[in-house]
């Protein structure tokens, strides 16, 4: 993470690097991404995970379940709604962006989820838990990542792609973890008796920022109390930590997907897809550890630590080339 900002530091050309600095884009891209070239994009792009796969995925994104575009009074974002006993209903707000194309890959990740496990599980087992609601959706996105950089027209799109790639791993494992350390140390000062207080929580948060970021940025007495602007500090305590597990969870599944002999990959695809099918019907740490992921031992994430060091790497490559 620390290389990924050094290397945005040396693109960008400041002399200081601040929080804010992580937000600008590196290369500027205008490139427009129709929703129906997504639609037609998404399922080459999950072809590792076999043929039934790809058929149940055009049924979902070709059955009139989809309100695809922005319209008044619509709330933003996307969702997958899941119907039992139908196909799931997925809302969306596309807009022809790289962001908006990757939203459908995510979006549909849960959809497929649920298609699968509603057609193996009974109504009371067929709800999935948080807990591995994000990897089918992570994953979705790592497979269709692959299949938009092997058709990049050049480097600077290829720069475009890896930038949100690593953004994504960013915000999605590194910086929810250290929300989730912020929660537990802010925890223990109640536990142990220790006031609460607007300082004793903003030395914590910055002790954290400067612990995890080292010397890659320039620190500003602000960033103290941006830990204000984080809503499940305050709604739902205890829940940014599952962002990460599933998202490591998904970085080792598409590791295994991904490499060893073809009989390994086939192994690997169909233990997945067992997690998929099998909804809430076994305690999620028991789901994940028959799908090939043992989150009590350090391999997914270490797995998620090799994706993030790959990307930058060609990163590096693209924008030298650029």
């Amino acid at each position: 993470m620390r290389r990924y900002h050094l290397l945005r530091r040396r693109a960008l050309g400041l002399e200081t690097y601040h929080t804010y600095d992580a937000t600008i884009p590196i290369a500027e891209f205008d490139r427009q991404y129709p929703y129906d070239d997504v639609v037609e994009w998404l399922p080459e792009s999950v072809t590792a995970l076999g043929e039934q796969y790809q058929r149940q995925m055009r049924e979902v994104l070709h059955g009139r379940c989809i309100d695809v575009f922005e319209n008044p009074g619509k709330r933003s974002g996307a969702y997958s709604a899941p119907v039992y006993g139908a196909r799931p209903f997925m809302l969306l707000n596309h807009n022809n962006t790289l962001d908006a194309a990757f939203t459908l890959a995510h979006e549909m990740g849960h959809s497929m989820h649920t298609v699968l496990s509603h057609a193996n599980q009974p109504f009371v087992y067929a709800g999935y838990t948080i807990f591995v609601a994000e990897v089918p959706s992570t994953l979705n996105e790592a497979l269709f990542l692959e299949h938009m950089l092997s058709r990049a027209s050049d480097d600077r799109e290829r720069s475009v792609l890896l930038q949100h790639a690593i953004d994504g791993i960013v915000g999605t494992f590194y910086t929810q973890v250290m929300f989730a350390d912020f929660e537990l140390q802010a925890h223990r000062l109640v536990e142990s008796g220790q006031p609460v207080t607007a300082e004793t929580l903003s030395e914590i948060y910055m002790g954290l920022l400067r612990a995890y970021h080292g010397d890659v940025l320039d620190y500003d007495d602000e960033s103290r109390v941006t830990l204000a602007r984080i809503p499940h500090f305050f709604s739902t305590p205890f829940y940014v930590y599952q962002y990460a597990t599933c998202f490591a969870s998904s970085a080792q599944l598409m590791a295994q997907i991904s490499a060893g002999s073809a009989d390994d990959r086939a192994d690997a695809v169909e233990r997945y897809l067992a997690l998929l099918k099998a909804g809430g019907s076994d305690h999620p740490m028991v789901l994940l550890q028959r799908a090939g992921v043992d989150l009590s031992q350090p391999g997914a994430v270490r797995a998620v630590v090799r994706q993030l060091d790959d990307l930058v790497s060609q990163l590096e490559r693209a924008l030298g080339r650029a």
